[in-house]
């Protein structure tokens, strides 16, 4: 069966109606009746697995009384939620942080130190959970919560193409999304060929890594 890969901006969108909602105080079965949807549709659309009309969506941010401007951050996300990328400027919405409660396996490459959500993620994960961090030769990697495992990358191993980190997240439905984060802007990516490319490179610095570590031990 092939795996839907999940719309970055529609996961998010997903996720803000749901915060809509609960802020109200309304239970997903109670608005799914009171506006006429199934709540297998209501939940799919707040789940992100599932695109809702734009007159849906419409509809469930005036019934549940949206301030204008989350009205109009919310229907732009809809607009962006068929596509496989997503930009999301720095300070703006956190889908990153989405992507961390949905998440039940990380895999990420910090060339030049630790990234700030490695820092403080709490260490009750799901059972399962599983963060792999490479990190270059010369980055620190101390006070890290027992879920998450380091390794060192050779600085002989890094190239051009790998001078800028990543972060890949798995969430429980087997699909991954790639975030690339710059100076003022994070960048999602889940076109498959794209992933795939990431995940490849992940799995080079991953296995020199491990070289290294038996190498270093071996000494």
């Amino acid at each position: 069966m092939t795996t839907t890969p999940l719309r970055p901006a529609l996961l998010l969108l997903g996720t803000m109606l749901r915060e809509l909602r609960t802020d109200r105080g309304t239970s997903l079965r109670a608005l799914a009746r009171t506006l006429g949807f199934t709540a297998a549709e209501l939940s799919a659309w707040e789940l992100g697995t599932r695109r809702p009309p734009a007159e849906a969506a419409a509809f469930i941010l005036g019934y549940l009384h949206a301030k204008p401007a989350d009205y109009e951050q919310l229907l732009k996300l809809h607009q962006q939620s068929d596509r496989p990328s997503y930009v999301e400027e720095i300070g703006a919405t956190n889908l990153q942080q989405v992507y961390e409660n949905h998440a039940v396996r990380v895999f990420e490459w910090a060339p030049h130190g630790l990234p700030e959500v490695t820092q403080v993620r709490a260490a009750d994960r799901p059972q399962g959970y599983r963060h792999v961090v490479l990190v270059g030769e010369a980055a620190p990697a101390g006070g890290l919560p027992q879920h998450v495992t380091v390794l060192a990358v050779p600085a002989g191993s890094c190239t051009a193409e790998t001078s800028h980190g990543f972060s890949i997240y798995e969430t429980t439905s087997s699909t991954f999304t790639v975030v690339i984060r710059h100076e003022h802007a994070r960048i999602y990516l889940g076109d498959p060929r794209t992933v795939e490319r990431y995940r490849a490179t992940f799995g080079r610095l991953h296995r020199e890594a491990l070289d290294h570590t038996l190498f270093r031990a071996s000494r």
